[in-house]
């Protein structure tokens, strides 16, 4: 086989595995270039997040923060004591993240079919944050079983760049948690570890001593000969001449902004001022560019984007001097070419992720632009806004108190040694990277041999997508307390005179679990790895199974369309079109789920991987986008807009449902886990502090998916009397039944009577 470079390598665990990644390398080396070939190719729904405004715009994703609507601050996975906090620290626990989750309907979708988690930038992830991300992903998609909810993880970044930012006020409270504050060290992590990919080619720098001593700083295994080299470019008190075309590096925001303004004042002539135009969402800390830009001829500034004409006149920290300025114009030469350059306006864009309303598919949505010469004063920048850049000439100005890694980060901006000045010395204690770094980093060497792991990862991720897309849990779940979310009376809701249409899909849906739970069984025994005879037959079922459920789950999305038109006509039904949207698209994924691992199959047997072109061939757009089209067309032609607050989460606080503290094991799995222990229902309630009608709902939803058998709750006689009652009124409603039966009946054994009718198919 032929060897794979890390690359490579990751993007076939992105794209045939679930396993979460961290793709790392030293400086230069290529991650961001990664990224964007990444997000053009994969089939996976994927979605890029960064710890900051600035370097999710750099990314082209959003902040961690605003896509999983977390509150900054302190992220504690358990609350605790008093005693052990201060007065004015404050702190977030999942109770009270939870507690004020008020996702959209877009968001919750997004999370919902997100496949792909991207987190860039991934030094300065905090372990707790990551923490938070894990219990928001597995609240919203209702898994309490996987880390993040399910969704693969993959980390991007250089662990020796810019660390972690915690006060010591802040770690009093995470220590008691973490190990440290790095990302690796989240409690997410601990029983699912990355795959350490590292990239290896450096493209920024060519020179072998050079890179010999970017890669000891990095490793913190600097030499005597490496703090001798470093004397040589030592200049103390250097002071270069305006036009030498050098940028200082230093420590502080308000040391660079001071030697800018300084050395722009040195210049004589008249100051023109660029201001930038923000159209739209931009939050001021997220700018990528000065908003006001003020310039003189023979200021000496920095490119901070790429040409975008492909041209490379110029690249991200090329330096360049104004030779001449207008009102409108900027006219500058950049270092080493004697040709001017008329620079262009440059539009950065805030996205936002949303839904695809035919598709379903993860879109981005440009919320606002940032419009503004991509130039900054370049006499000086901090280190921590150098991150990614590139010069020829810098002067280094940062001592040796500097944090673990920024030193490295300092001298990897240079192409070569040749354009380097420091302005004061540095010690080998100064350059000592985190301990905890240097530890991680071991996971490298200690990981089996990744060619190996992908070939097993990989069997085990496509029988688990086949495995995922026959299995109809979810989706009967959801049908069900759609169904019994039916308690009103049907003089006060108009939803409850559709009940019946609402008992017949989920009766039609049970039905059609009972062969797919069948064919979950088929595919077990099929699926041999690297067995080409049982994967083909295993194949040509897969085809046959999706030629019978497919149609069917079509036909179930049609007649919730149908519905859809109906109630459009009646007032007072916007949430209830909401639920009824949201519950076509869990049809629509479900279908959507099964032609994919299809398609995932078929290609595994030729042995190519699945593309992004691939996976959108599979589905029929055009039909789709008309059906979508006029269900959110009102009767007065104006378009249907869901309520931008989570209709569920209104619902839930109307009936004022407490929110669990924290993600844990589904609720009703708990009750049955005691009941199969051969406990009932009185000592269930008793043991669980709650209350037997709840214990009751509990069980019912098992007796309606025939897991648990009625006249193990209610004595058969009684049974008898309610089921034969729901036949005789054709009715499901609580009310109707109790009235007929009487008072004698509680509401929970006639919730397990509904429950029964249903699972004997009526």
């Amino acid at each position: 086989m032929e060897e794979l470079q890390p690359a490579q390598l990751a993007a076939k665990f992105i794209n045939l595995t679930s396993r979460h990644i961290f793709l790392t390398g030293k400086a230069g080396t290529g991650k961001t270039t990664f990224l964007r070939s990444l997000i053009s190719l994969t089939h996976k729904k994927a979605v890029i997040v960064a710890p900051t405004g600035i370097a999710a715009i750099n990314a082209a994703g959003v902040t961690i923060h605003s896509l999983f609507q977390l509150p900054f601050g302190t992220y504690l996975p358990k609350v605790v004591l008093t005693t052990n906090v201060a007065e004015y620290q404050h702190y977030n626990t999942p109770k009270s993240i939870i507690k004020h989750l008020n996702m959209n309907a877009t968001k919750r979708r997004i999370l919902l079919d997100l496949e792909l988690l991207i987190i860039d930038e991934v030094s300065m992830l905090r372990a707790d944050l990551l923490d938070a991300i894990d219990m928001v992903l597995r609240y919203i998609r209702k898994n309490n079983s996987a880390s993040f909810g399910g969704v693969q993880v993959l980390f991007i970044g250089d662990l020796h760049q810019l660390p972690p930012v915690v006060k010591n006020t802040e770690w009093n409270l995470l220590s008691a948690f973490y190990k440290s504050a790095f990302f690796f060290d989240a409690q997410v992590l601990e029983k699912n570890p990355p795959v350490y990919i590292e990239l290896e080619k450096i493209y920024r720098q060519a020179d072998e001593t050079f890179i010999h001593l970017l890669n000891n700083l990095r490793n913190n295994q600097v030499t005597e000969q490496d703090i001798a080299l470093l004397k040589t470019y030592y200049k103390e008190n250097y002071r270069p001449v305006l036009t030498d075309n050098y940028i200082t590096l230093t420590t502080h925001n308000n040391k660079a902004d001071t030697l800018n303004r300084n050395s722009l004042k040195e210049l004589a002539g008249k100051s023109y001022f660029y201001n930038a135009i923000i159209d739209k969402e931009f939050s001021e800390g997220s700018y990528p560019a000065e908003k006001s830009l003020e310039l003189k001829v023979g200021a000496q500034v920095m490119f901070i984007k790429n040409d975008p004409t492909g041209e490379q006149r110029f690249f991200n920290g090329k330096i360049a001097i104004v030779k001449k300025l207008t009102d409108e114009v900027i006219e500058v030469e950049a270092d080493g070419s004697r040709q001017n350059i008329i620079i262009e306006k440059y539009t950065w864009k805030n996205i936002k992720y949303t839904a695809n309303k035919v598709t379903n598919d993860i879109e981005e949505e440009i919320a606002g632009t940032f419009t503004q010469f991509p130039l900054k004063l370049a006499w000086a920048i901090t280190v921590h806004k150098s991150q990614g850049l590139t010069f020829d000439k810098a002067i280094v100005d940062i001592g040796d108190a500097f944090a673990p890694g920024q030193i490295y980060v300092a001298l990897s901006r240079l192409r070569s040694m040749k354009g380097l000045i420091l302005t004061s010395l540095i010690s080998g204690r100064g350059i000592r990277q985190d301990q905890n770094v240097t530890y991680f980093a071991k996971t490298k060497e200690q990981q089996e041999d990744l060619t190996i792991q992908i070939k097993k990862e990989s069997d085990a991720f496509l029988n688990h997508s086949l495995l995922q897309s026959f299995n109809f849990s979810v989706l009967d779940v959801y049908v069900f307390e759609h169904v019994f979310s039916y308690t009103k009376d049907e003089k006060r809701s108009m939803k409850q005179t559709h009940l019946s249409w609402a008992t017949k899909l989920q009766k039609d849906l049970m039905a059609l679990k009972v062969n797919a739970d069948k064919f979950l069984r088929q595919i077990e025994k099929l699926f041999i790895a690297g067995n080409a005879e049982s994967l083909n037959l295993l194949l040509e079922r897969t085809q046959a199974a999706e030629n019978y459920f497919n149609p069917q789950l079509q036909q179930m999305s049609g007649s919730i369309f149908e519905l859809i038109e109906v109630v459009k006509t009646q007032k007072q039904t916007k949430e209830y079109l909401v639920e009824l949207l949201e519950m076509e698209a869990m049809f629509y994924e479900q279908y959507k789920r099964i032609r994919k691992a299809k398609a995932m199959l078929a290609a595994a047997n030729q042995g190519v991987e699945l593309k992004k072109e691939d996976v959108l061939a599979l589905y029929d757009s055009a039909k789709r986008a008309e059906q979508i089209k006029t269900a959110y067309t009102l009767p007065n032609k104006e378009e249907f807009k869901p309520p931008g607050e989570d209709v569920y989460s209104r619902i839930r606080a109307a009936k004022k449902i407490k929110e669990p503290k924290e993600p844990k094991e589904d609720t009703k799995e708990i009750t049955l886990a005691l009941f199969k222990q051969g406990k009932n229902m009185t000592e269930i309630a008793a043991e669980r502090k709650m209350t037997i009608g709840t214990i009751e709902g509990h069980l019912a939803h098992f007796v309606a998916r025939q897991e648990v058998k009625a006249t193990e709750l209610v004595p058969a006689k009684r049974l008898d009397e309610i089921t034969s009652v729901i036949a005789k009124l054709k009715s499901m409603k609580l009310n109707e039944v109790r009235d007929a039966l009487g008072k004698s009946y509680g509401f929970g054994e006639i919730k397990i009577g509904i429950a029964a009718y249903l699972a004997e198919g009526n």
